[in-house]
């Protein structure tokens, strides 16, 4: 179990880094950098990861059920309209506030569902501590929230117009409807985890089979995604993006951000294998609350809170609840 741990904690520092890569990836408009995005990290690594771990993945897919697939792909899609809203509320409001507002709805309802669906409910006091330390993390949620309300209010009092908080305002709703979607993620990832068990009955690794999972749900993702970003392109004509001076350097960005983020997901599909029964539960809650530390100090240094000193207080205390719920869910998991 201490390997699934470790190769979590690897996973959280990819998903809390990945978003420095949709800031300033000019020439490129939003449609072009994210166009390349989801075709070389929603498409493309994760098949190719998942074909040199495990060759015959396709064989696979084709022995589960119809429903099955149609359900974790659907959840996928869902996913893909949320990590569009996903990249704007960055745009809008930066790395640190996007990610606690979306990865504390994501965590909570993301782990939570599944056990209800597949009737995977622990023993009552693992139960009671796991939801304990969700509510905990909720906690820390909504502190790093009232950090960025506060800040808002700071900017519309020394701004001479609205918009500014105004944009902050529509942000927070981006990033707050985003997290349902991104909880539909988890959801579908843990119905395509029966191909998994397809996968394992016939000897294959279950550390390296839980990818497969990724490919079923994010090719929803990938439709969403892509059609979206294509429909831009052309509507703008900001394909000419592509041959813009400077455009090197903004593939360069895409290429690197694409592959950080699958690293993430991809770590954490191996983690789920070897930290048992609630694997994707304990792992996803983890997963973001983790995450969302990391993305918050990127944000401190990438200087989201300078010349904010009180919501900048609020938003250090709310990582410090979000530490403290990591580690009551860890012993959630120990107690299952």
């Amino acid at each position: 179990m201490i390997y699934g741990f470790l190769l979590l904690l690897l996973a959280c520092f990819f998903q809390g880094s990945f978003g420095l890569g949709m800031k300033k990836y000019q020439p490129f408009s939003w449609e072009a950098f994210w166009a390349i995005f989801s075709v070389v990290g929603i498409l493309l690594i994760p098949a190719v990861w998942t074909w040199i771990e495990v060759p015959n993945f396709v064989d696979y897919i084709r022995q589960t059920p119809a429903d099955v697939l149609w359900i974790a792909s659907f959840c996928g899609f869902l996913w893909g309209i949320s990590s569009i809203m996903f990249g704007k509320a960055i745009d809008s409001i930066g790395v640190s506030l996007t990610y606690g507002v979306n990865m504390g709805i994501s965590a909570s309802l993301g782990s939570l569902i599944p056990l209800f669906i597949f009737g995977n409910i622990p023993a009552a006091a693992s139960f009671t501590v796991l939801l304990t330390g969700a509510a905990i993390m909720l906690a820390g949620v909504a502190v790093i929230t009232q950090a960025g309300l506060l800040k808002e209010k700071m900017i519309t009092a020394s701004t001479s117009g609205t918009s500014t908080a105004n944009g902050l305002t529509r942000g927070l709703i981006i990033a707050s409807v985003a997290g349902l979607g991104s909880a539909a993620m988890n959801i579908g990832f843990s119905y395509a985890n029966q191909t998994v068990d397809i996968a394992v009955a016939d000897g294959t690794a279950k550390i390296s089979a839980s990818l497969i999972s990724w490919v079923i749900t994010l090719s929803g993702g990938f439709i969403a995604n892509i059609a979206y970003a294509l429909i831009l392109l052309i509507k703008n004509r900001t394909y000419k993006d592509y041959i813009a001076k400077g455009a090197g350097t903004a593939y360069a960005k895409a290429f690197i951000t694409a592959l950080v983020w699958f690293l993430a997901l991809g770590f954490y599909a191996k983690a789920t294998a070897l930290l048992g029964p609630l694997g994707s539960v304990v792992g996803w809650l983890v997963f973001n609350g983790l995450a969302l530390i990391i993305s918050n100090a990127w944000g401190l240094k990438d200087g989201e809170w300078k010349g904010f000193a009180a919501p900048k207080r609020l938003l250090l205390w709310g990582n410090a609840i979000l530490i403290l719920s990591w580690i009551v869910v860890g012993i959630a998991n120990s107690m299952a």
